[in-house]
């Protein structure tokens, strides 16, 4: 159920619950590192009725990274502070997952499942409406784009709401058991999916999910950070 599932909870309110958790904080640098060894700043999201995945920090090699189980399964971890995206808008971090889940239609709530998610909520938390998130996935096959970023990279609704907009950077069973690195340009995703200039993000979550699909998987986060834009000094 993607985004409700994260926060749980429906509509406008679910961007608020996060939003409004990250409007008590200051400003700040980086979500914890799961290479600390700890999962400390990071807080679980369990839903109702639905079995936990379960997340641990586990070694790779000389690299402590987070490991996420799922058995028909759904839950997340939010780190749910202030990121200043004129200082850093660039969002990195290296992923890896066990198997897709084939068989899914990715634009129906039905079929809302994937291995691997990273979340950014951007937004007023004091207007829910003006509230809205990018959802970087790992799709479990193609998708249909209803805009492309760089390298034709498809942005397209979240079945469940218009305020979160998912962006499939891996499609498919390809990179399956290899580790795959990612960077975004957090603030120009936000304005291609919805337009407008948001210059603060207040949250950052993952998410690995099968419970739609009654399946099972598992996926390897390593540390998230954000980073300046170096391009803007050239």
């Amino acid at each position: 159920m993607g985004l409700l599932k994260l926060i749980g909870l429906t509509g406008s309110a679910l961007l608020m619950a996060v939003g409004c958790v990250a409007s008590a904080q200051a400003l700040t640098t980086q979500p914890p590192t799961f290479s600390a060894g700890s999962l400390v700043g990071w807080k679980p999201k369990l839903f109702s009725g639905r079995a936990p995945t379960r997340y641990q920090i586990t070694r790779d090699g000389h690299e402590q990274i987070l490991h996420a189980v799922c058995q028909n399964s759904s839950s997340g971890l939010i780190w749910a502070h202030r990121i200043d995206l004129r200082q850093t808008p660039i969002l990195s971090w290296r992923w890896k997952i066990g198997r897709i889940y084939p068989g899914l239609d990715p634009h129906q709530k039905a079929g809302d499942d994937y291995p691997a998610r990273v979340y950014v909520v951007a937004g007023n938390p004091l207007l829910p409406w003006t509230l809205r998130s990018l959802v970087y996935v790992w799709a479990n096959g193609k998708v249909q784009a209803t805009v492309r970023g760089p390298h034709g990279t498809p942005f397209y609704p979240d079945p469940y709401t218009g305020q979160a907009e998912i962006v499939a950077l891996e499609q498919g069973s390809g990179k399956v058991g290899s580790w795959v690195s990612e960077q975004r340009n957090v603030a120009v995703d936000l304005a291609r999916a919805f337009g407008g200039h948001r210059q603060v993000i207040g949250a950052v979550a993952v998410m690995s999910d099968c419970d739609d699909s009654h399946t099972h998987g598992q996926a390897w986060y390593g540390d998230i950070d954000f980073k300046p834009d170096n391009t803007l000094s050239k």
